[in-house]
């Protein structure tokens, strides 16, 4: 089992990280918390508005309460969640607060945390970026407990921004994924253009990707991802065979209409090799809002059980879970 702290997971890299923590929980699947106030179960808001009032302590309340109380029902059903950073931002530094004792008690949890933060800027404050993320211990003045195992990186502004992310992780053993093929409707209007030379500003990012994630883990796979959306099924295998030695976190199942079913091109012949998030689907799958606290826990679960069936099974008729081919 792999240690807790930090400093011991440096010798690791998070490409092995993540899929030891698969073949532990039999899981594909990453939990996604994206906090949305308007979504919380009435009883949660009360609480909060009783303590601290309709403010951003408040709200920082109810993320973190409500956080925590995922994580407790998906602890040991799944490798990783993902808060997207965002959501947290809205609420100030009591936002961010909550956002790292979210990753602190995911950690203490022996979950992964990926952030998703879609994080692009160039030179030196890249490099600052990676470090708030990936290396607390840089710096006298950071809390180096505070780091999470992957972040998402948007690669518009070229290697600048992207390698800063990269050597750092090189450096301390966390992720960076890349996005290439996102999963909005839009994407297309950029992702899909052809250059010059007749390969699309997708297909270029992933030249990147495999000119500087050229160091693979024992399962042949480098800490440098790519974001391929669930979104656009036709288009996985392609990727795949361009980026055989990159994991795959693939959004845009559940709310976005994604169908896992029709993944499993993009998992090699052992079934390893993407990240399936899902948000809003498993984190408000109880619908109503004043649903009591036991409805809300049944129904997390439920859908937390339910879509990791619906992987593990597509896997399983192409003979493909990990856990059974190793």
């Amino acid at each position: 089992m792999l240690s807790k702290n930090k400093n011991a997971y440096a010798e690791f890299m998070f490409s092995d990280k993540y899929i030891e923590k698969v073949i532990a929980t039999h899981s594909h699947l990453c939990v996604g918390l994206d906090p949305i106030l308007d979504k919380y179960p009435t009883y949660l808001l009360q609480e909060a508005a009783e303590k601290y009032g309709k403010n951003p302590k408040g709200a920082a309340y109810a993320i973190l309460k409500f956080n925590k109380m995922v994580i407790d029902l998906i602890d040991g059903k799944v490798p990783a969640i993902k808060p997207q950073l965002a959501y947290f931002e809205k609420y100030g530094a009591e936002g961010l607060q909550a956002f790292w004792d979210t990753v602190a008690y995911a950690h203490e949890k022996g979950l992964l945390v990926i952030a998703d933060a879609k994080r692009g800027d160039i030179g030196t404050t890249s490099e600052v970026y990676a470090k708030a993320f990936f290396k607390g211990s840089c710096d006298e003045w950071m809390d180096e407990t505070s780091y999470v195992d992957a972040v998402t990186v948007n690669p518009f502004l070229g290697s600048d921004g992207v390698t800063p992310f990269v050597e750092v992780g090189h450096e301390t053993g966390n992720g960076t994924i890349v996005l290439v093929k996102t999963s909005n409707p839009s994407s297309g209007e950029l992702q899909d253009m052809e250059t010059v030379n007749g390969a699309t500003v997708s297909e270029l990012v992933c030249d990147y990707i495999n000119n500087h994630g050229t160091k693979v883990g024992k399962y042949g796979y480098s800490d440098l991802g790519a974001v391929i959306g669930a979104t656009y099924p036709e288009e996985v295998a392609k990727f795949r065979k361009l980026l055989p030695n990159s994991l795959f976190l693939m959004p845009g199942i559940g709310y976005q209409g994604g169908d896992v079913t029709l993944l499993e091109s993009a998992f090699d012949d052992k079934g390893t090799g993407v990240i399936i998030p899902c948000s809003r689907a498993i984190n408000y799958a109880y619908q109503d809002v004043d649903a009591s606290q036991e409805e809300v826990r049944t129904a997390i679960s439920k859908a937390v059980d339910g879509y990791n069936k619906l992987i593990n099974d597509t896997l399983e008729n192409s003979n493909k879970l990990i856990w059974k081919n190793i």
